[in-house]
Formats: C-alpha cells, structure tokens, sequence
C-alpha cells in the first residue's frame, strides 16, 4: 500500500509541469475573458512565472496586456514600464514591425502624458508609431496614428497647418475605409485638442462631446472619463459656468462610481476651484482646492497635484492669506525642486516674497486677468486670418472675390490695430504701475512697449500700401487692375511673413521651438547644399565661394533644415545689403570641439558700435537700409534664437572683404 502511494506522488509531481503548463493562447484567452481587473492582474502576475516558455513575441504581448491592466487601474508608472520592457524585446530580438508595436509606442505615449501632462517624450513615440504604421501600410492604424500625432506638431512652427493637413489625410482615410468607432473617436479626441490650442473653443467642446457618445456604452471607461474631464475644461474655456457645473456633477458620479480611477477626485476638486475662480469667489476656490490635497496620495497625475498647489497658493494670494500663499508655494517647491512652474501667476507670488510689494502683485494679477482676454482674442483673430489667406491664396480670384478679400482685409487689419492700440495703452499703464511702485520689472515692460511699437510700424507700411490701392480700385484710377492685384497679394505676402516671423521668435521666447536633433555627415550635407545657395546668390549679381577645412566624415548632431534656415537668412542678408557686383563667402572650419561657421560680404560694412545690435529685433543700423530692401527686420534675430536653441553663439565682426562677417560657433 505504501508503495502504491509512493509510486502515485512521484507520478503527480511528475505530470504537475505539463497539467500546469499552458500555451500562450490559452493564457491570453483566460485573461482577456476576465471582467475584474483585480482578478486579471492576478492572472497576469501568475502567468509570469511562465513567460520564458513563450517566444519573444509573445513575451511582448504579455507586456503590453500587463501595460493595459496597469491602465485600467489608473497605475500609469507601471503601464509605462510595461511597455516599455515589451518595446525592448523588439529591440533585443529584432522582431519585425508589427500593429502590436505601434500600439505600444502610442499607449506608452498616452501613459506619459497620462502621468504629467508637460512631459514632451511622448512625442517621439507617437512619432515612431505614424512610421511603422505607414511602413506596415494598414489604413487603420495610420489614422489613428495620425490623430495621435498631430497633437504633437501644434507647438512647432506652422504646427496648425501642420496638424490640419494630417488631420486631411485621416479624414480621407475615413471616406475610403470603414474605420472602428475607437478609431473615430481618437480623431475626434484629437481633433477637439487642436481646435483647443488654436483657442477655438467652442469647436474643441463641439469635438470632444461626439468623442464622449462614441465612448459611451463601451467598455472604454478610460475614453468616458477623458472626455468628462475635457467636457469640463472646454467649458471652463468657454467661460460657460453652468454648462462646466453640469459636467462636473457627472464627473463626480464618475469618481464614486469608478473608485480605480484614482486620480478623479482631484480632477473634480481641482477644476471646481477653477470654476470658482471664474466666479471670483476665492474662499470658494480654497476649499476645493484644500479638499483636492487630500486626495492626492492616491494620484499618479503629477502635472494636476503641482497645479493644484499652485492654484492654492494663487487662491490664498487673492483673498489676502499671503502668508498661506508662501508656505504653499515653498511647499511644491520642495515636491517638485526641478520643475518649472506652470501657473505664470507664480512668478508673481514668488517676486512678492523676495521684495514684499503686495499691492503691486494684485494689481499686476488684474492686469493679467485682462491681458488673457486681450490675447486669447488677438491670437484667435490672427489664426483665422492667416487659415483664411493661405486657403484664398490658392485659388484663382476673380473681380468679385477680390473685391471681397479685400473688404475682409480691411475690417481684419482695423481689428488689428484697435487690438496693437489696447496693446499699447495696457502697457503704458503697467510701465505707469511699475515707476509708481519702484520701477518694478521698468526694463522688460521697456522692451515688450519698443516691440509692440515697431511691430506696428512694420504692420503700418504694407497696410498704409494696400489701403491706397484699394481706394484706387474702388475710385477706378489704376490702369493696370492685374498689376495692382498682383501688387496687394506681394503686400499681403509681406504682412504673412512678419506674422511668421513674430511666431517663430515668440515660440521661442517660450521655450515651445522644438528642434529635430540628429546625426548626420556635415561635408555631405554642404556638398548637397552647395548648387542650390549657390544659385541663390549668384542670381543677384553676387559672386559666392564656399571655403572648407573640415575633418572627413565629420559627423554633428543639428536640426538639419533650422542650421539651413539660418544660412538662407543670412545668405539673404548679404543679397540686400551688398552693392552689386560683389563677393559673398562662406567659411567651414573646427577648432577644438567646436564648428565655426561664417558667412562675410563685401561693402559696405556697419560701425562697430552697430556689430552687438544687428541681432536685435527689429534693429535699423541707419535710415537707408529699411523697408526699402524688404524683409521682416527679423532675419537675424531668428538667426539668434536658433542658433541658441542650438547651445552656440553668434557675432558680428568686420571682414576682410570690406562688409559684414557673421560667425557661428556650435560644439560638435
């Protein structure tokens, strides 16, 4: 008998690995069947301790099911790690593209954002996962990658026309393929983020309502949720309080209801201290904000805990509890030592505490309260503008349309200037508040009054052109009517190129000019760009030569097109202020670890006194070079930022040649 129950034992044992052992398939069918999420972790944890028995595909799936139920739970650090470790067997193993790696590039990247909303990583990965998605040439999965995307190109420069002409392509897409209602909804999320930031936002609430009807019904709780919250803040945006009241009834239902959404109370606290502010009820504000801290032990969300403590100490500033205001700020602080801001408000505080003056802190509060305003509009008005001109500017007009495009410009230059006058007059006024009270920030208002004015005098030529040739079409005095459209398009032109120019440096000014850093070979690259500056320079009557001494496959690590932006515009410096004929050369070397680059011209030169003022904005060295040569005023400025942007220097000197030499040193 007991050799029986010997042999039985040894057999169990024996047979347990291969009772216990179950395929991946089988594994992924149990998980995906279970409903609980508690339960389905539990399952993928167990379901571990087999891993090295699948292959490394599926290895990569079980990560990215893990990444999901990580999701599901609201455990975004660990969701990202999931995917992460899944990307990297891709990597390891060399596994060819797949529609499972483009989710897991996109699910990461929403898992960053996830966890702090400023983190500018997931962009690579949204990035990533449109190539692989266009590689694998599956129409689906390229719109929904699209959508993702385009969020990403909205800070770069002509990030919106950008954005609309993907968001085209996935619309086009959608006309010709039968697209899953996730996908729509993506486009629909996405899309309604885009009409945000173009401060659109009855057009964002509009999107992102057909985003929440999609969602609703689903399993996608995760899509509800975003869309609650986004429903909020477009109506917060909207300055709609009793639509925002109502959206944030249902996000409270949502929190009680969804308790793994852990970070929902917080949002609600949070935004229903912003909707008290609107409102201007402070002590209101206070205690929801007082009620959010609580909650944010169980929050993953860094961007909204920073963002509510700074509300906080905003809210104590404004209702008189300065004292509050201090500690609260020293308090994030000391959570987040690295990180920037992201109420503007802050600064204000936080001057306060170094120089004490409170009085000036909450008039300068009022003054940005109304200067949000004044922004939001003039920035809305100038996108309309710009998206009108460019669509107009492809079609061929006849007189009627002209006539048409022409009463639009008026009315929308008139709106400009009233907007440039209200400009001005809040910044006398804040220049009148800092002398008043020890000439407070005197030196920055300075600058920001000298931009506003020349940005004026530059909008006022071209305007004061076009005014009068549009009272000579009206009046029926041109000869020529095609000449003078021809001539109205070239101002309308100009006007474009300066808005163009004054977005780029704002960006800039920002800390929003994203580069597209990587490696590539410097002496190929010149050789490519070579004919083409050449002709550049050639057709105005100018020699040009190009001198190298560079290292044989020197390889540097730039924004290719913003280093070649930076030779065009002062390649086209030169053009305009050299006398014909002339000499204009480009110089190639290294020293050390450092790449100089310089681009000199032949006279007439500038004073030396002129040399460090040239890169200022809008600097005229002497009456005779101004409008006349045409351009921005803004070319070597942009040079400047970009070149900064870049971690390197700029400067003028003389040159040999008896003109301008402008050198760039960039570290290799």
């Amino acid at each position: 008998m007991f050799k029986f129950i010997k042999i039985l034992m040894l057999s169990m044992i024996m047979l347990s690995p291969v009772i216990c052992a179950q395929t991946f398939p089988e594994v992924k069918k149990q998980i995906q069947s279970e409903k609980d999420n508690i339960k389905k972790l539990n399952l993928l944890k167990e379901a571990k301790k087999k891993i090295s028995l699948y292959t490394p595909h599926q290895q990569a799936e079980y990560w990215f099911l893990l990444g999901k139920s990580f999701e599901n739970q609201r455990k975004m650090n660990n969701a990202m790690e999931a995917y992460t470790k899944a990307i990297e067997l891709y990597t390891k193993y060399k596994l060819p593209p797949s529609s499972l790696l483009v989710d897991l590039h996109i699910d990461r990247a929403r898992s960053a954002v996830t966890v702090d909303y400023y983190n500018t990583s997931d962009c690579k990965d949204r990035e990533h996962a449109l190539l692989l998605a266009r590689g694998l040439a599956q129409p689906n999965l390229i719109a929904k990658s699209i959508a993702y995307y385009a969020k990403c190109l909205q800070s770069e420069e002509h990030g919106i026309s950008k954005s609309l002409k993907l968001f085209d392509e996935a619309f086009n897409i959608a006309k010709k393929e039968q697209l899953s209602s996730n996908i729509k909804q993506v486009i629909y999320n996405q899309a309604a983020t885009l009409s945000f930031r173009s401060l659109f936002y009855d057009k964002a609430y509009e999107y992102n309502m057909l985003a929440y009807e999609l969602s609703i019904g689903t399993d996608d709780i995760g899509s509800v949720y975003a869309a609650t919250v986004n429903a909020v803040h477009y109506s917060i945006a909207l300055a709609d309080i009793e639509l925002a009241k109502q959206h944030l009834s249902e996000l409270a239902l949502f929190s009680e209801k969804y308790l793994e959404f852990n970070d929902a109370k917080l949002k609600y606290y949070y935004l229903s201290a912003k909707v008290a502010q609107l409102e201007q009820n402070w002590l209101l504000s206070i205690s929801f904000l007082e009620a959010g801290i609580k909650e944010i032990t169980m929050g993953q969300n860094v961007s909204y805990i920073q963002a509510t403590y700074e509300l906080l100490s905003i809210s104590y500033f404004r209702a008189g509890e300065i004292e509050k205001s201090y500690q609260t700020l020293s308090a994030v602080e000391k959570m987040y030592p690295n990180k920037q801001p992201i109420k503007k408000e802050v600064f204000l505080i936080k001057g306060v505490m170094i120089k004490g003056s409170v009085e000036v802190a909450q008039a300068a509060f009022k003054l940005i309260d109304e200067e949000k305003q004044s922004k939001n509009n003039f920035v809305k008005n100038s996108a309309t503008q710009a998206a009108q001109t460019f669509d107009e500017n492809l079609k061929q007009l006849d007189n009627i349309l002209l006539e048409q495009r022409l009463i639009i410009v008026s009315v929308s230059t008139l709106f400009i200037v009233m907007v440039l006058i209200g400009y001005s007059y809040l910044q006398i006024q804040r220049k009148k508040l800092a002398v008043k009270e020890h000439h407070l920030m005197d030196e920055l208002l300075t600058k920001k009054n000298q931009l506003l004015a020349d940005v004026s005098h530059e909008l006022g030529t071209p305007l004061t052109v076009l005014k009068l040739q549009v009272e000579s079409l009206k009046d029926d005095l041109e000869e020529d009517v095609q000449v003078t459209y021809r001539a109205i398009d070239k101002k309308l032109d100009d006007i474009q190129h300066l808005i163009d120019d004054i977005h780029q440096l704002a960006q800039s000014d920002v800390g929003a000019l994203q580069l597209n850093i990587e490696p590539f070979e410097l002496n190929k690259t010149l050789d490519h760009w070579q004919g083409e500056l050449t002709q550049f320079v050639n057709k105005n009557k100018l020699a040009f030569e190009i001198t190298r001494d560079l290292p044989i496959s020197l390889m540097v690590n730039f924004d290719r097109d913003r280093i070649k932006q930076v030779f065009i515009n002062l390649l086209s410096n030169s053009i305009k202020y050299t006398d014909k004929p002339g000499q204009v050369k480009l110089t190639a070397t290294t020293k050390r670890r450092t790449l100089l680059l310089s681009i000199e011209d032949s006279s007439p030169s500038v004073s030396d006194s002129d040399l460090t003022n040239i890169f200022e904005r809008l600097y005229r060295v002497e009456s005779s070079r101004s409008r006349d040569t045409g351009g921005s005023g803004l070319g070597l400025a942009i040079c400047k930022s970009l070149i900064e942007e870049h971690n390197g220097k700029i400067f003028a000197e003389q040159s040999h040649l008896g003109g301008l030499k402008i050198t760039l040193e960039l570290p290799c």
